[in-house]
């Protein structure tokens, strides 16, 4: 395999594509260093309780193992509070595209299953607008026919109304001003283009191949089948009506009662909007994100913690009057019990989970004492 030269962050690595040093700098992934992983403590011969046979083998992997120790670790990231943006000249090229860096590429996307959902960098139109929190793009998400058929399906379904606010429609009426229709009545429910944003979803994010053919697809997510969907949603925007600067992911208290968190938002921008209308986070520079027909906008407002992360804060800005807006959006759940932080109790959900695996551990535990007489 060809030598490649990587620069992630202020890490340089020169070396083949799979060697240690290009994992190293997978976990420095851009700067920002996510630590070691369970796997290297396993390769490490102290950690395995191995005796190396050359002195001076043994004293440098404990070394490497004290600075290893030592090493400056990096908060999680809803503890965060600082930022990597791609360089400037990037986004006036509408992002920083990884199909031809490789090193760049594994360091991505162990950045975002460090921490939130591991991004397949191979997909064709995928760019990268910000690094730490992870913000993405992907032209063409959906084809332009898919499009057009889910905004008439949606208009023409009587479906569309006021959207509603933390879940009570009345609430916070200054907040958002638009229409939403959920994907769940009899006209939407099989949409095509609805199964294209499932399909899509897939291929972008691994963790969750296959979960739109379950019949757990859009059940609460649980221990033993963590991640699923809220349904999809379409909204439209006309001219003059936005959504105000809002986060997608539960508060911590609001997730632990429900049990899950959301995980990740993939939005579908199904119209070219010319004026206004941009998706602008805040505290990212501020950065924008204009629409574009087909385009899909993924970042991640919840983390591995199922904690939120408050950089993605984020506002739907108005769109110029003559001007409208259609977006379909879906947010990926995920079991907040399984990745709660240590110490903190299972959520909802995993009490089930729980009864069974000690049920299965009492019959091992019965069977090799049989097998013992």
């Amino acid at each position: 395999m060809a030598p490649v030269a990587t620069r992630l962050g202020a890490v340089r690595v020169t070396g083949d594509a799979g060697s240690s040093a290009r994992r190293h700098a997978a976990r420095t992934a851009f700067g920002v260093r996510v630590g070691a992983t369970r796997t290297d403590a396993r390769r490490s011969p102290t950690a395995r309780g191995v005796r190396t046979s050359r002195p001076d083998a043994r004293r440098a992997t404990v070394a490497r193992a004290n600075a290893q120790a030592n090493a400056p670790q990096v908060a999680p990231a809803h503890l965060r509070q600082t930022v990597t943006p791609v360089p400037p000249e990037a986004l006036v090229d509408g992002g920083m595209s990884l199909a031809d860096q490789p090193g760049m590429a594994a360091g991505f996307g162990d950045l975002t299953e460090h921490d939130f959902l591991r991004v397949n960098t191979d997909t064709p139109g995928l760019r990268v607008l910000h690094i730490d929190p992870p913000v993405l793009t992907v032209d063409d998400f959906l084809t332009a026919e898919e499009c057009d058929a889910l905004i008439t399906a949606a208009r023409d379904s009587g479906e569309m109304k006021t959207s509603e606010v933390g879940g009570a429609a009345g609430n916070d009426a200054n907040v958002r001003t638009s229409r939403t229709c959920t994907l769940n009545s009899a006209q939407l429910t099989n949409h095509p283009t609805k199964l294209a944003i499932l399909n899509a979803t897939e291929s972008l994010l691994p963790q969750l191949k296959g979960l739109g053919a379950k019949k757990s697809a859009f059940t609460k997510p649980t221990s033993s089948s963590p991640f699923s969907y809220e349904l999809p949603q379409v909204a439209h925007y006309r001219g003059g009506e936005y959504f105000k600067t809002h986060e997608d992911a539960f508060p911590a208290e609001v997730a632990s009662k429900k049990g899950y968190q959301r995980r990740a938002t993939v939005l579908v921008y199904l119209n070219d909007v010319h004026e206004g209308g941009s998706t602008r986070f805040e505290k990212l520079g501020p950065l924008d994100v204009t629409p574009k027909k087909g385009k899909a906008l993924i970042f991640f407002p919840g983390t591995d913690a199922s904690q939120p992360d408050a950089r993605t804060l984020h506002t739907a800005v108005e769109a110029v009057p003559g001007h409208e807006k259609w977006i379909s959006q879906l947010w990926v759940c995920a079991f907040a019990g399984k990745h709660a932080p240590a110490g903190v109790p299972p959520g909802p959900g995993d009490r089930a989970a729980r009864r069974a695996a000690e049920k299965e551990a009492k019959k091992a535990a019965k069977k090799a004492k049989g097998g013992r007489r």
